[in-house]
C-alpha cells in the first residue's frame, strides 16, 4: 500500500466509512407486510451481514389517520432503526401526507430514502390506508455557501496535505433549486480514490442536511 493511501485509511472516520456500502435488498410478500431491512451500515456481501424482519401486522385492522396512530405504527418499526443507531419522529401530518424526520445514523445514511419508502411508508400505509404518501422532513441546516463548505473541507485538508494532496471549491450551482450541486477540485494521489470522495461527500451532506444535494468532482 502506498504511503498516501495508508495515511487516509488510518483515520477512524475515513476507514470506517470506506467499508460501508448501502444495501438495497428488501422483500415484501403480497399476503402480509414482512419487510426485510438490510442495515445500510452493514458491509455488502460480508459474511456477518444481518437482516431484520418487521413484525407481521397484516392481521391487525386498519387505523384512522391520527398522530397517535402513526406513532403506534412507528413504535413497531423503531427498534430496527435504533439498532442501527437511528430513529424516526413525526414532523408533520398534512392531510393524507405524513412527514417523518429520520434521526441519528438513519438521517445521514445514503440509503435513507430506501429506508423511508421501502420500510416506513409501506408499514404505515398497510396499517393506515388513508395515508397517500410519506415524505422525509429534513431539519434546516446552514446556508449553502463557500464559508460553510470550507468548514467541512478544513476537517479533511490536513490529511490530504499529508498525502501531498489538496481540495478546493470549484463552483456551487443551483443553490435555490431542487438539486443544488457542489463542485470540488481535488488534487494529488487521493484524487483517484472513490472511497475518499464518498467520505467527503457524506460529510457535506451531513453538514447541510439538504434534500437533493449533490457533490461533483472537477476532472
Amino acid at each position: 500500500m502506498k504511503f498516501s493511501t495508508l495515511c487516509l485509511l488510518a483515520l477512524p472516520s475515513f476507514s470506517a466509512a470506506f467499508s460501508v456500502l448501502p444495501a438495497a435488498s428488501r422483500t415484501a410478500p403480497a399476503t402480509a407486510l414482512r419487510e426485510t431491512i438490510v442495515s445500510p451500515f452493514d458491509n455488502e456481501g460480508s459474511a456477518d451481514t444481518t437482516t431484520t424482519t418487521l413484525p407481521d401486522m397484516a392481521d391487525k385492522g386498519p387505523l384512522e389517520l391520527t398522530w397517535d396512530n402513526v406513532e403506534l405504527v412507528l413504535d413497531d418499526m423503531r427498534p430496527y432503526l435504533i439498532q442501527d443507531g437511528g430513529n424516526v419522529v413525526i414532523a408533520e401530518i398534512d392531510g393524507p401526507v405524513v412527514y417523518l424526520e429520520l434521526q441519528g445514523a438513519c438521517g445521514t445514511c445514503p440509503s435513507s430514502t430506501q429506508t423511508l419508502k421501502m420500510g416506513l411508508e409501506r408499514g404505515l400505509k398497510e396499517r393506515i390506508p388513508e395515508i397517500q404518501e410519506v415524505v422525509q422532513s429534513l431539519p434546516e441546516g446552514p446556508p449553502l455557501d463557500e464559508e460553510q463548505i470550507n468548514i467541512v473541507l478544513d476537517g479533511v485538508r490536513p490529511f490530504l496535505q499529508v498525502a501531498g494532496g489538496s481540495i478546493e471549491i470549484h463552483k456551487i450551482e443551483g443553490v435555490d433549486g431542487l438539486q443544488p450541486t457542489i463542485w470540488l477540485d481535488m488534487q494529488g494521489s487521493s484524487k483517484s480514490l472513490n472511497s475518499v470522495k464518498l467520505e467527503i461527500a457524506q460529510r457535506l451532506q451531513r453538514h447541510f442536511m439538504m434534500a437533493g444535494l449533490h457533490v461533483e468532482w472537477k476532472e
